[in-house]
């Protein structure tokens, strides 16, 4: 039996910095099995050497703006002129193809829909969904849904025969008066019903949201972004502190020298790894004394720098306790993708006391709770002194998220 088609859209991201190209990777490895996987990309994206998995099919063959709006704003608005004409006169252009495909009328309704212009990227995939031979039985995931990929979204359904399609939408929705996201909500909604136009959110805020605009709960979903898990071992007598990802104080970044020092103090049998890729100024003192700890400390290893999806990975699994230092304000923003990282790779965890994300998940005591530097190094070393506990709750709440992911409706829609 022949696999099924996916093809996965990351359209704007330039480069391998943050989430975009590791969430592509995650819904790779967790599609792979049951489909054939493309992923199509802009033309200016550089991995920079960053891992790319050999047999993910990637195609550069978007032409996406060239210029950042805050980097160069005349030149950036000057190249959405020219694209808003180009786009004008590739809709007459091809008129005659639908005319020949005998879709001439699901044309006229898209263009009627999109106001008589084609959505950006439109020529590109339509083409290429073309010539790959994807059917109605293969499906399109939309990594990151803006506006602009609404609009596609929209006009790809009103074409017959095409794949069906998936949206996941990042962030909250912003409302304007012209246009904009609520406009092709409001499009789509058959489609929605229908079952070829799929939307999916990660908070329950953003649920809500969409479905009083559209006064319906059809084809809008809770998910999760997939992750890789990992099945974590107790070998080591010492055990390995982490803190990774963004140097910020709000993430409680500039604690983790006196952590250190207070643990170094009253054990030697603890190492720290700390990874983070930029400074600003509200942390570079911080980040000047663990890179001198660094130096003085061969128990400490900094890693200043990008790391790609493996590198990444690869660095979590030499981690045995997390402590999560997000303030509340951080806290309520939800989705801290540490924790995400934590529960995947069976790490028991330090977490704030009001934090109430991903308490489904965290049903075991794979964690304790902690609101200060003090409290933080106290219950770290209550869960050193008892890891294998700890360790034996962490799994079974890893176990918990690996079924949550297996019945997530993306899980049961993308089939």
């Amino acid at each position: 039996m022949n696999k099924k088609k996916l093809l996965l859209l990351e359209t704007e991201m330039r480069g391998p910095g943050g989430h975009y190209l590791d969430n592509l990777l995650e819904s790779f490895f967790f599609f792979k099995k049951d489909f054939i996987i493309h992923a199509i990309l802009n033309k200016t994206f550089d991995n920079e050497g960053t891992f790319i998995p050999s047999d993910l099919k990637t195609h550069k063959i978007l032409k996406r703006n060239n210029f950042e709006k805050k980097e160069n704003k005349f030149l950036h608005y000057l190249q959405e002129i020219l694209s808003f004409f180009k786009r004008i006169l590739f809709a007459i252009i091809l008129i005659p193809h639908f005319i020949i495909q005998k879709k001439i009328l699901n044309y006229l309704s898209a263009l009627v829909s999109n106001r008589f212009i084609l959505p950006r990227y439109f020529s590109e995939i339509y083409f290429f969904l073309k010539k790959l031979n994807f059917t109605e039985e293969d499906h399109i995931f939309f990594q990151t849904t803006r506006n602009k990929h609404m609009s596609l979204a929209n006009f790809l359904a009103r074409i017959e025969k095409m794949p069906k399609i998936h949206l996941r939408i990042l962030y909250t929705p912003v409302d304007r008066k012209f246009g904009g996201f609520y406009y092709f909500l409001n499009r789509m909604k058959t489609f929605l019903i229908n079952k070829k136009i799929y939307l999916y959110v990660l908070t329950k805020k953003n649920l809500i949201t969409l479905q009083d605009r559209l006064n319906s709960n059809k084809g809008i979903f809770l998910s999760n972004i997939p992750w890789v898990f990992f099945n974590r071992s107790n070998k080591n007598s010492f055990k390995t502190i982490g803190y990774m990802g963004d140097a910020r104080v709000n993430r409680g970044f500039n604690y983790l020298p006196e952590i250190i020092k207070k643990i170094n103090l009253l054990s030697k049998d603890f190492k720290f790894i700390i990874q983070y890729s930029k400074v600003n100024n509200d942390v570079k003192t911080a980040s000047d004394e663990l890179l001198e700890l660094a130096k003085t400390n061969s128990n400490v290893t900094v890693h200043l720098k990008y790391m790609d999806y493996k590198e990444f990975r690869d660095t979590l699994q030499k981690i045995d306790i997390m402590p999560i230092l997000h303030n509340s304000d951080e806290i309520k923003l939800g989705n801290p993708s540490t924790i995400y990282s934590s529960i995947t790779h069976q790490i028991p965890m330090t977490i704030p006391s009001n934090l109430e994300y991903m308490k489904d998940v965290l049903v075991h005591k794979s964690y304790e709770e902690a609101d200060s530097v003090e409290e933080t190094i106290k219950k770290i070393i209550l869960i050193k002194n008892d890891y294998e506990n700890y360790l034996e709750a962490a799994k079974k709440n890893s176990n918990i998220l690996l079924k949550i992911f297996n019945e997530d409706p993306l899980k049961k829609n993308i089939k």
